[in-house]
């Protein structure tokens, strides 16, 4: 998939702020700190366009990004921060369920894994969510230049079975690894109608 354009447009806090365009969403989720801005800024080949940060929980709001004119990619909160006052955590679980349970421009979900870290209930109770909503998921594993070749395939194959999910996107904001496999995913969601 070649990127022509990507900018962002807006966040949202609530459904009445969504764009009201009729263009396909793919939506990134994971928890904080995963690397999802580093996964986007990479995937567009733009620095800056999702603001990183080395603290985690900076994403506080559902923010949309378009992508070629043709598509978004939603990044959603990060969940799992531990250190964000409880009530603000609820606020994000309930603006998240809105957005995956009511958006009918939703077309797939990105679910996003650091394979250093072992899967835990929050993990599997997503998956299991998403796949009540009948949602196309794919599974992206970011920060793959932090592990060798041989640690890598022990974790994919330790969290693969953990999770009983498909072969992971292995994938680097550092090296490149896993763009053209993202892109290809991201193109098969976006042009399915699903």
């Amino acid at each position: 998939m070649k990127i022509i354009s990507a900018e962002f447009i807006l966040s949202a806090y609530k459904s009445s702020h969504y764009p009201n365009d009729d263009l396909p969403e793919v939506v990134l989720i994971g928890r904080s700190n995963v690397g999802k801005s580093s996964l986007i800024n990479s995937l567009v080949n733009r620095k800056g366009l999702a603001k990183t940060s080395s603290a985690p929980g900076k994403t506080r709001s559902i923010n949309f990004y378009r992508i070629n004119n043709a598509f978004y990619i939603v990044d959603l909160p990060g969940f799992g921060y531990a250190n964000c006052p409880k009530k603000v955590q609820q606020g994000w679980e309930k603006m998240i369920a809105e957005y995956l349970e009511c958006r009918p421009n939703l077309k797939g979900v990105f679910i996003i894994l650091d394979p250093r870290r072992d899967a835990t209930e929050v993990e599997h109770s997503l998956y299991a969510w998403i796949e009540r909503l009948s949602l196309p998921v794919a599974t992206v594993f970011t920060k793959t230049d932090k592990l060798s070749r041989s640690e890598l395939a022990r974790r994919t194959t330790a969290v693969k079975l953990s999770l009983s999910m498909e072969k992971p996107v292995l994938f680097s904001s550092i090296t490149g690894i896993g763009v053209p496999e993202l892109g290809k995913r991201i193109r098969e969601m976006t042009a399915s109608g699903a």
